[in-house]
C-alpha cells in the first residue's frame, strides 16, 4: 500500500482504563499524533475525580467510574489498560470478552497462567492485543537490530545489564497485594532486551536477591546461560540508583545503550553515535522520555490498520516467555504465589 494511502487508514477510538500518572503521560504522547488517526473516546478509572481532573486536562468527553462501561462503549475501538499490575488480567480480559482490541501496560500478566488465559482469548476472539513492552518500538531498537545483523558487533556473547531506581517510597511497589516487585516492574525490560538481542531464551537462568518485610522482591541479580557460549547479567534494584545502561558485547565492539529501556541514544563505538529526537508534549511529562509512548501508540495503528493481530515487533508468544521468565526469576527469589 502506498504511503499516501496508509496514511488514510481507520481512525482508531480509544478508550482508556486507569487514570494515573502513566496514563496523563500516554494521552500527553498520543496528542503528538495525527489526530485523524487517534481519538480518545472516554475515560475510566475507580477515583471519579481525578478520572474528571484527566478528562478535563486532555479534553476527553466522556469520563465513566469503574471499567465496565468502557467495556460496553460501542464507540471505542482498543483500551489502554493501565490500572495496578495486580488488575491487568481481570480489566485487559473484561475488554476483550467485549470485543475491544487492548494494549496493557505491562506486565500483561501476574503469571505465565494469567498471559497465556489473555492471548488465547484474544486469539480466540480475532481481536489485537500487545503488552506495552514501550522500549521495543524505539528507532533506537530498529537501529540496534539492524547493526546487530549486518554483522557489525560480529558474535554477541556477553550482554550486562543495570536498572536501579528508587522506588520503595510508592505504595504499590511496596505492597504485595497491589502486585509491586523488582521483577515486574522492573526485571521484564532487562529481559525483553536479552530476547530482543538473542533471539532464543536462556537454557539456564539463576537468582539471587532481597525481600521486603512485606514480602516484595525489591532486589535481583541473575545469571544467564544460552547456547553456544552466550551470557547475560542482569540486576535490579528499588533500594538505590545504578548505571541504568546495557551493554551489548561481541567480537568486533561493544554498544552501549543508556537508559536502555526508553533510549533515544545508540552508541556504536566513541565516534559513532545515534540520536532521536522524541516528539513534544503540552503537557509535561512525569517520567523519563514518556514522550516515546507514542511509539507503541502509533504500533498500534500501524497493525490495526494492516489487518494484523499482533505486533510483529513484540509478538504475544514473547509476551507469554517474559511471564515465563518473570515466573521462574520470582520463584527464585521466593515470592510467593498462589498460582506460580
Amino acid at each position: 500500500m502506498p504511503e499516501q494511502g496508509k496514511m488514510m487508514g481507520k481512525q482508531l477510538k480509544w478508550g482508556i482504563a486507569g487514570a494515573g500518572m502513566i496514563t496523563h503521560d500516554f494521552l500527553t504522547a498520543m496528542a503528538s499524533l495525527p489526530a485523524e488517526q487517534h481519538k480518545v473516546v472516554a475515560i475510566a478509572g475507580k477515583d471519579l475525580d481525578r478520572v474528571h481532573r484527566l478528562a478535563t486536562l486532555h479534553n476527553i468527553d466522556t469520563a465513566y467510574e469503574g471499567y465496565e462501561s468502557i467495556a460496553s462503549d460501542t464507540d471505542i475501538d482498543i483500551v489502554f489498560v493501565s490500572v495496578l499490575n495486580l488488575q491487568h488480567f481481570d480489566v485487559t480480559k473484561l475488554m476483550l470478552e467485549n470485543g475491544k482490541h487492548v494494549l496493557c501496560e505491562k506486565p500483561m500478566g501476574m503469571t505465565y497462567k494469567q498471559t497465556k488465559c489473555l492471548v488465547d482469548l484474544a486469539r480466540e476472539k480475532k481481536l489485537f492485543l500487545l503488552e506495552g513492552m514501550w522500549s521495543r518500538f524505539f528507532p533506537a531498537y530498529d537501529a540496534l537490530d539492524k547493526h546487530i545483523a549486518s554483522g557489525g558487533l560480529g558474535d554477541v556473547y556477553h550482554i550486562n545489564i543495570q536498572f536501579g531506581v528508587e522506588i520503595n517510597d510508592i505504595e504499590r511497589n511496596l505492597m504485595k497485594d497491589l502486585g509491586g516487585g523488582v521483577v515486574l516492574d522492573l526485571g521484564v525490560y532487562m529481559l525483553q532486551l536479552l530476547q530482543f538481542v538473542y533471539k532464543e531464551p536462556p537454557t539456564d537462568i539463576m537468582c539471587a536477591g532481597h525481600l521486603s518485610k512485606t514480602g516484595v522482591d525489591e532486589s535481583i541479580s541473575c545469571a544467564l546461560k544460552y547456547k553456544d557460549g552466550k551470557t547475560a547479567t542482569i540486576a535490579a534494584h528499588t533500594r538505590a540508583t545504578m548505571a541504568n545502561r546495557a551493554e551489548i558485547t561481541g567480537t568486533k565492539g561493544t554498544i552501549l545503550l543508556d537508559y536502555f529501556w526508553c533510549p533515544t541514544v545508540l552508541h556504536i563505538s566513541a565516534a559513532n553515535s545515534t540520536e532521536w529526537t522524541l516528539p513534544k508534549g503540552k503537557c509535561k511529562f512525569h517520567f523519563h522520555n514518556s514522550a516515546g509512548l507514542s511509539y507503541e501508540i502509533q504500533e498500534c495503528w500501524d497493525c490495526i490498520n494492516q489487518g494484523l493481530l499482533e505486533s510483529p515487533k513484540m509478538s504475544l508468544d514473547e509476551s507469554i516467555l517474559m511471564s515465563k521468565l518473570s515466573d521462574t526469576m520470582r520463584a527464585q527469589l521466593g515470592v510467593l504465589d498462589s498460582e506460580l
